[in-house]
């Protein structure tokens, strides 16, 4: 049986600087000083489920919270922590995140966390609505009495509103991103197609599937996993979730 999509380390390697680019870092600054205010607090001890190379462990980190980050790719891990030793080399200063590979679904700390984050679409990734709620049973296990989960992915109303049959996206290096996406099993899930287009003509090729909601399907999702306040908003800047939203931001209390 093949490992599923997420686990396929030449996937991340070969579409790294298509989703991780310098503006795509500098978007996580933004994201996390946003997130931070809409939240109206500081944590003290935080959890980034699906963290990647770091795009928000590291600004969560500088802005003084005690950062624990996971992902299941040794590949991305990897990156994280080259982009904490350039951080601290260039800087001069000794930031630390706790890293470990580890599965979302599943990972349970002896520490209770503040807050838990799951951002920039890191949510639906598994084979069935089962493990997208064990993701949210285990954020609920292992938050504090009163801590907070925050899911940032793309709302399935603003991915119908947006949906195009195929697009293209160019890059600095001259390579080439052509997306062909597809809705699957009465629109509950998305099968996109990546083909990548280098400068010196060679190809890369991935296929992966992840589920789609709508606020309201969070919603209730989350409060069917034991969270007791649930609020969605269409923006980082807190504006109300509906026809113009950019993004689906929700915020469950434990």
């Amino acid at each position: 049986m093949n490992n599923p999509w997420y686990l396929d380390e030449q996937l991340w390697q070969d579409f790294y600087h298509c989703m991780f680019s310098a503006a795509d870092f500098q978007r996580g600054e933004d994201d996390v000083a946003a997130l931070l205010n809409l939240l109206g607090l500081m944590p003290q001890h935080v959890l980034d489920l699906g963290c990647g190379p770091g795009r928000h462990s590291l600004p969560l980190a500088r802005s003084g919270c005690d950062v624990t980050a996971i992902d299941t790719s040794p590949f991305l891990l990897q990156r994280l922590r080259e982009h904490l030793q350039q951080h601290n080399a260039s800087a001069h200063d000794d930031l630390d995140i706790n890293i470990e590979q580890a599965d979302m679904r599943s990972y349970r700390s002896t520490q209770a966390f503040d807050l838990v984050v799951c951002l920039w679409s890191s949510f639906g990734y598994f084979d069935t609505p089962e493990d997208n709620r064990s993701v949210l049973q285990a954020s609920h296990h292992n938050l504090r009495p009163g801590g907070h989960l925050v899911i940032d992915v793309a709302g399935k109303e603003t991915l119908l509103r947006e949906l195009q049959p195929v697009h293209a996206d160019e890059f600095a290096d001259d390579s080439l991103l052509i997306t062909r996406p597809l809705l699957l099993d009465d629109m509950t899930r998305m099968e996109v197609d990546w083909l990548l287009v280098r400068a010196d003509d060679s190809v890369a090729r991935a296929r992966f599937t992840h589920f789609i909601y709508s606020a309201a399907e969070l919603q209730q999702l989350l409060q069917q996993t034991g969270f007791s306040s649930v609020q969605c908003y269409g923006s980082w800047d807190g504006r109300d979730y509906d026809l113009d939203a950019e993004r689906l931001i929700v915020v469950a209390e434990k």
